[in-house]
């Protein structure tokens, strides 16, 4: 966060670490005038060292949160650990056992983004991808503004009145500001259905939800069917990445790789010719699904463009949405940026609401 952004009542903390870790400050300290440009000038005066303990760091930078507050945490990181604990499981567990959020903007084209995804997904953030010339303080600040305005938290989604299932994602986590929610799945039959959408925010609960018709036959987008594939790939993969192989986990990739024709992990594509299939008697779904999509998009061209949306009659949100000139702020949050071989850490006391 650029010093100009803190005020006197805010608070932060500087954790260095690289084999190791230790704090320049003593413990939280006010970011008055005079500790902001102290710290400062101190910063510049600091040397990168070898390695990187990224675990060592993030551990220490947690140990002093306190319990009563939510913290949004900002990491600025290529995610490389090569020093000390460097399994991703782990990371992931030291995550949960505090209320806190990671917002990471990865930097580099060496970056463990696989990680830094994990971490995030795990503590209810985001990432954001970011190059050496890119206004790394812009992008706090836009980071910021999301998490100064409440998120929905523990977000579900409920649809009654017809039969769902293979619903993706399947664990959702936390909405912020801005962010949309994409959700595939299979049902059946069509019919009038109910969708509700629930979570809390700031320990409030909150619902939002609307009815309207599931068509029994929808064929203009046939894409969709290896959209909702690619998405159950992908967090199966999640998975795997997260806690290790599983033997369920690789067959059921391996299938939808397969039905839907997509590259993975454990399936891949041989370019043969035509005569090959027949030799071998190879079915060509893949190519009779690509003509079915090529035929659908062929007559969405030919169609003026109309509106899409579902819940006219019964819209679930009534309010307008946000803007960046309204107010509001989490309970209460740390902003803690990480840089090479930096934590800072910040908090701030609840100023407003949002809705």
């Amino acid at each position: 966060m650029h010093k100009k952004k803190l005020r006197s009542e805010d608070r932060f903390r500087i954790v260095l670490f690289n084999n190791g870790s230790r704090e320049l400050t003593s413990g939280f300290v006010s970011a008055t005038p005079e500790t902001v440009a102290h710290y400062s000038q101190a910063l510049l005066n600091i040397s990168p060292g070898s390695g990187t303990n990224l675990y060592a760091g993030i551990e220490q930078g947690l140990k002093s949160l306190v319990g009563d507050r939510t913290s949004a945490l900002v990491l600025v990181t290529d995610g490389v650990a090569n020093v000390g604990e460097t399994r991703q499981r782990q990371f992931i567990e030291l995550l949960r056992k505090k209320d806190v959020r990671l917002f990471t903007f990865v930097m580099g084209n060496s970056a463990n983004r696989p990680l830094l995804d994990a971490l995030t997904r795990a503590s209810g953030g985001f990432a954001v991808n970011i190059s050496n010339s890119d206004d790394i303080v812009g992008q706090i600040l836009a980071a910021t503004s999301r998490v100064t305005h409440e998120a929905l938290h523990g977000v579900k989604i409920e649809i009654n009145g017809i039969k769902t299932a293979d619903l993706t994602p399947g664990q959702i986590g936390s909405l912020y500001r801005g962010q949309q929610l994409v959700v595939f799945g299979h049902y059946w039959d069509g019919g009038m259905a109910t969708v509700r959408v629930s979570g809390r925010i700031s320990g409030e609960d909150k619902t939002y939800q609307t009815h309207f018709a599931f068509p029994a036959v929808a064929t203009d987008n046939p894409e969709i069917e290896r959209l909702w594939a690619y998405a159950r790939v992908e967090e199966a993969q999640q998975e795997i990445n997260d806690f290790g192989e599983d033997a369920d986990l690789k067959q059921a990739i391996t299938d939808l790789g397969v039905e839907y024709g997509l590259v993975t992990d454990y399936t891949a594509m041989v370019v043969v010719r035509n005569e090959v299939f027949d030799a071998h008697g190879i079915k060509r779904s893949n190519q009779a699904r690509l003509a079915i999509e090529e035929v659908a998009r062929q007559q969405r061209n030919q169609r003026p463009a109309v509106s899409r949306r579902v819940d006219s009659q019964q819209p679930m949100y009534t309010s307008s949405r946000p803007s960046h000139s309204g107010g509001g702020a989490l309970d209460a949050w740390t902003l803690l940026l990480f840089l090479p071989l930096v934590w800072l850490t910040f908090h701030r006391r609840r100023t407003g609401a949002a809705r």
